[in-house]
C-alpha cells in the first residue's frame, strides 16, 4: 500500500540497483514500467504527486478505507460501498490525473465486476478494469450496455 511518494522512489532505487546488478552479471535487461497500487485515501488524494508510469486503484481497500468500514466486518459492512460519493470522488481525480498525464489508469477488485457498479466507473472516466475470469462475461455486457455519448 503505496502512501507517500517516498515509497515510489525507494522502489524505483531498488529497481535500478537490481538492473545495475544485471547489468554487471552480463544479464540482459530492460526496466520495466513501474505502477503504483491506488488504495488508501491519501494517495488517491494527493496522485500529483506520484510519478508512477501507471496507476490501479484497488476499490476494495480504497474503499474500506474511504469508508472506515471492512466488508468483511458485519457490523459495519453496509457502510463498504464503492458508490458512496466519496469514493467515486476518489476515483475521478484519480482517473483525471490519468488522463491529463497520459497515464494508465485501471481499477481492479470487487466494484470492476459488479454489472450496477460498472457504469458508475464509466462515468466517473475510468475506462479499463480488471476482472475475475468468472466476471468478464457480465463485466463486458455492462460496458456494452452504458452510452458515454462518444461517437466514432
Amino acid at each position: 500500500m503505496v502512501t507517500v511518494p517516498a515509497e515510489l522512489a525507494a522502489a524505483r532505487a531498488l529497481l535500478e540497483e537490481e538492473l545495475a546488478a544485471l547489468a554487471t552479471a552480463g544479464i540482459p535487461a530492460r526496466r520495466p514500467p513501474l505502477g503504483i497500487m491506488v488504495e488508501v485515501p491519501a494517495t488517491a488524494l494527493a496522485i500529483d504527486l506520484f510519478d508512477a508510469d501507471f496507476f490501479s486503484i484497488g476499490s476494495n481497500d480504497l474503499t474500506q478505507y474511504v469508508m472506515a468500514a471492512g466488508r468483511d466486518i458485519a457490523a459495519v459492512a453496509d457502510l463498504a460501498d464503492p458508490l458512496n460519493p466519496a469514493v467515486l470522488r476518489l476515483i475521478q481525480a484519480v482517473a483525471a490525473h490519468g488522463r491529463t498525464m497520459g497515464r494508465e489508469i485501471s481499477l481492479c477488485g470487487d466494484a470492476a465486476g459488479d454489472p450496477a457498479i460498472v457504469p458508475h466507473l464509466l462515468g466517473v472516466g475510468l475506462r479499463s478494469v480488471s476482472v475475475a475470469p468468472a466476471a468478464l462475461g457480465r463485466t463486458k455486457a455492462a460496458i456494452a450496455a452504458v452510452d458515454l455519448g462518444i461517437s466514432s
